[in-house]
């Protein structure tokens, strides 16, 4: 087995871990023993847990960078540009509950040796689109907090869901520490979402309306 494909199991296993457990909650020997190496390789390979949980986050960002990538690349003020953008970010977390439970970990404080990591993500990619809507919306709107919001929303609604949107009769399932959504579950969500959105913005048409 090569190196590099000992590094992708360890972080896949590490993903797994930080995102069921968080940093803190996760000894080297678990992720050692979960990719099927031993703690010397995990250390060889990664410089620590440190640098290990640093290379996920990264990872993990890139990825949301490559699925909300279209959206984020040609986005426009406009209701269209905001509602693609939204779409592919739901889309992306409800498929990677690994990715969300990262971030929702880091919520409470875990991690806390890697405070850099929002300001070298996070703030750099919402800042941007801040930037781009500050003249197309409503001058009574506070846009940063509520940019901040569609992600607190998100996350909530993926991680804990609301109360009364599963279908009468429906069993409730659940994936790890996240709760299966179903696709009408979702749906209905997006759609208050757009509407949210369209309330709290009051952004103009795109030509392709």
């Amino acid at each position: 087995m090569s190196a590099d494909a000992d590094l992708d199991r360890i972080v896949d296993a590490a993903t797994r871990l930080f995102a069921e457990l968080g940093f803190d909650g996760t000894s080297p020997r678990l992720i050692a023993d979960a990719a099927g190496v031993d703690p010397a390789t995990v250390d060889r390979l990664t410089g620590g847990k440190t640098e290990l949980y640093r290379e996920v986050m990264r990872r993990a960002t890139d990825a949301e960078k490559a699925a909300v990538g279209g959206a984020a690349g040609g986005f426009t003020p406009t209701r269209q540009g905001v509602e693609r953008l939204l779409d592919e970010y739901l889309d992306f977390y409800s498929a990677h509950p690994e990715y969300l439970g990262l971030w929702l970990h880091r919520r409470t404080g875990d991690a806390a040796d890697t405070a850099d990591l929002e300001e070298q993500y996070v703030r750099p990619r919402l800042g941007g689109i801040v930037k781009a809507l500050r003249e197309a919306v409503p001058g009574d709107v506070d846009l940063d907090l509520t940019i901040w919001t569609i992600p607190w929303v998100i996350s909530g609604f993926l991680s804990q869901r609301a109360l009364g949107t599963r279908a009468e009769g429906e069993e409730e399932e659940s994936d790890g520490p996240y709760r299966n959504i179903s696709r009408d579950e979702l749906e209905r969500f997006r759609a208050h979402l757009h509407m949210l959105l369209e309330r709290m913005l009051t952004l103009p048409d795109g030509p392709d309306r």
